[in-house]
């Protein structure tokens, strides 16, 4: 019997999207549309009608699942194949389905049918694309504050217009404005080739604090900035980072003269250039010389993040399944256990927190969810914990231990065997922190912590400090995790919660490759404080989505440096601005002003509330019935949670 072939035709349009540089992809479940490796997916071309078309011929096809992307191709240099970059992906949770063999006619499928690329099942859905390759940097410029400094009153203006544009140092075209002594025969910018494809993309912009704060292309001449009071993200990809650098141009709106009715284009009041050597670490914040006419008039400020690719082993990252755009709609709010079973060491909890015990037992009375917090041992490896610091009783060495193995000596001092030291948890490894008898460092309502009921901790469910790989292994498989991404940040009051921490992308990277590997089935939603780690996780990878936690104003925590965390309407903007699923807001916020959840709304974002608040009852019913937020996430009182 003769295997039956169908030819199956794709055809797309792109409306608002697509930039000239830009290309229409298909992946799927059939190898001609690579298995859903976006790299080895099928590309589209343009037909006369506008429309992105393609086809291919399959044999013996029962379904063919599928999804579009958008991308596009850069090359870090001419010997090297050019990469190609996702912008943008359809972010249903189910892809595009068809049945050759009920839907074709004379072997031909879908001839006559267009798509409009991110609508299906009338629910529009379109995420960002991530860091697709080994070489791949997504780098994130920040513009707030008073960024603009002048030396010269003449030059303070109301409002500015700042424009940054990527240049690749090896191409004259890019940096003749940086040599004016370069040699008219190019031969110094000849002496490393720059590659055929550009090595940066356009650069765009989330003007966090407009009405809009969405990332979107730049106009010719920047957007309005209003100094000490706008806050700007600019964001390109380079697959060259190490001849990537940036110019940033600064207008003025001109003033049109006395016989002139027509707008007058905005005037270049200076210029800048933030090379290499400017950004020499993977994030900080730095300031670079405004010039005109080669003259130095002022300086901008600003602050910088490179993304780079994750780095760690983890399973390929395909397109067959995205939850980054995707929450269930209920008819009911979902309940989350902060720390399991709750916060045990500053309130009553029944089980000790964070413990493997502690998650399951949420799990059993009934959470949707349990939200823990993840840090990286001094070994690097993903443990279970609440808090920066541990206050520590040393216990006495085991004669079968050397002393190296247990704490070095120039972390602890020497005492007696019940002595305590304050020790950040970076600072120890996973096994020294397995040999402590911990208690907490004592919070500001002064609660006494009694370590006697915790006695049985040496067993593997009820001891502290368990890993992400064991949560997963050990806790439900039906309930779902919130891990919580805890990066130290530097408060308001001068004080840093953990200072000497992890670089950034290796922190993220050794808790997404645990959580890539091991999560399998189970529903994730990531979240974070720090709103350049939420951000991370969601360039890293394409599979879970990430919820921004904040802080909002005017309550009892001390606020951070970050702006972004001062109010939960900056959160909100954020978070719209990026791409994010949604806000964890603070119940004690939202209890003065609940406008930032109904904003939140109109933006399409998902809304979930902590805090201390929610421990009444008539709180948490006020926003899950009366906000109707999609999650809340309890301290305690797990008899609340639904069975």
């Amino acid at each position: 019997m003769v295997a039956q072939q169908f030819t199956v035709h794709f055809s797309v349009t792109v409306p608002n999207y697509l930039h000239d540089y830009e290309y229409v992809f298909v992946t799927g479940s059939d190898s001609q549309l690579g298995l859903w490796d976006p790299k080895l997916a099928l590309r589209l071309e343009k037909n006369e009608e506008g429309y992105w078309v393609n086809s291919v011929t399959l044999t013996s096809v029962n379904t063919l699942n599928f999804r579009y992307f958008l991308g596009y191709y850069l090359e870090s240099d001419a010997t090297k194949p050019p990469s190609l970059i996702i912008s943008k992906f359809e972010a249903h949770l189910r892809p595009r389905f068809v049945i050759p063999t009920v839907e074709s006619r004379d072997g031909v499928c879908r001839l006559r049918v267009n798509n409009i690329f991110g609508t299906y099942g009338e629910r529009v859905r379109v995420a960002d694309g991530w860091i697709l390759n080994d070489e791949q940097n997504s780098i994130i410029l920040t513009v707030t504050g008073e960024a603009l400094k002048f030396y010269k009153q003449r030059n303070d203006h109301p409002a500015y217009r700042i424009k940054i544009v990527p240049l690749d140092l090896r191409n004259r075209n890019d940096s003749f404005m940086i040599d004016d002594n370069a040699d008219d025969d190019g031969a110094a910018a000849d002496e490393l080739d720059p590659p055929i494809f550009p090595s940066y993309s356009p650069t765009e912009i989330a003007p966090l604090t407009h009405a809009n704060p969405r990332y979107r292309d730049q106009t010719d001449f920047g957007e309005t900035f209003h100094n000490g009071k706008d806050y700007f993200l600019f964001r390109t990809q380079s697959v060259a980072v190490e001849y990537l650098g940036f110019r940033i141009e600064v207008y003025v709106d001109s003033k049109p003269g006395n016989n002139q009715s027509k707008l007058v284009e905005p005037r270049l009041l200076a210029t800048a250039f933030a090379l290499p050597s400017t950004l020499q670490d993977t994030y900080g914040k730095t300031s670079v010389p405004l010039t005109k006419r080669g003259l130095p008039i002022g300086k901008i400020n600003f602050g910088y993040l490179f993304v780079r690719s994750l780095g760690k082993p983890h399973p390929l990252q395909k397109m067959d399944i995205s939850y980054v755009k995707h929450w269930k709609k209920r008819s009911r709010a979902f309940e989350v256990g902060h720390r399991g079973m709750g916060n045990s060491y500053t309130k009553f909890a029944a089980t000790r927190e964070n413990t493997i015990h502690s998650l399951n037992g949420a799990a059993k009375n009934g959470a949707d969810f349990v939200e823990f917090d993840v840090h990286l041992t001094k070994d690097k490896i993903p443990i279970i914990f609440h808090d920066f610091h541990v206050l520590v009783n040393v216990a006495k060495r085991s004669p079968t231990i050397n002393g190296n193995q247990f704490l070095d000596s120039n972390e602890i001092s020497k005492g007696s065997s019940d002595s305590s030291h304050v020790l950040a948890v970076k600072d120890l490894k996973q096994q020294q922190l397995r040999l402590l008898h911990k208690m907490m460092i004592k919070e500001s309502n002064g609660l006494n912590v009694d370590n006697d009921r915790y006695d049985d901790y040496l067993h593997e469910y009820m001891r502290p400090f368990p890993t992400l790989e064991e949560a997963f292994r050990l806790v439900s498989p039906d309930v779902g995790f919130n891990i919580e991404v805890k990066y130290p940040m530097l408060q308001l009051d001068g004080e840093h919660e953990c200072e000497n921490y992890f670089e950034r992308n290796e922190f993220v990277d050794f808790i997404l490759s645990d959580v890539l590997t091991h999560a399998e089935d189970r529903r994730i939603v990531f979240s974070s404080f720090d709103p350049d780690i939420c951000t991370m996780i969601s360039l890293k990878q394409n599979k879970y989505p990430v919820l921004f936690l904040c802080v909002g104003a005017n309550t009892k925590h001390v606020p951070f440096v970050d702006e972004r965390t001062w109010t939960s309407l900056k959160a909100v903007h954020f978070v719209a601005g990026t791409g994010l699923l949604g806000v964890n807001f603070h119940s004690e916020d939202l209890l003065v002003d609940p406008s930032p959840v109904i904003e939140a709304k109109q933006f399409g974002l998902v809304t979930f509330v902590w805090g201390d608040e929610l421990c009444d009852m008539k709180h948490a019913d006020y926003f899950k019935k009366g906000l109707l937020v999609e999650g809340l996430i309890y301290d305690s009182n797990v008899d609340r949670f639904p069975t």
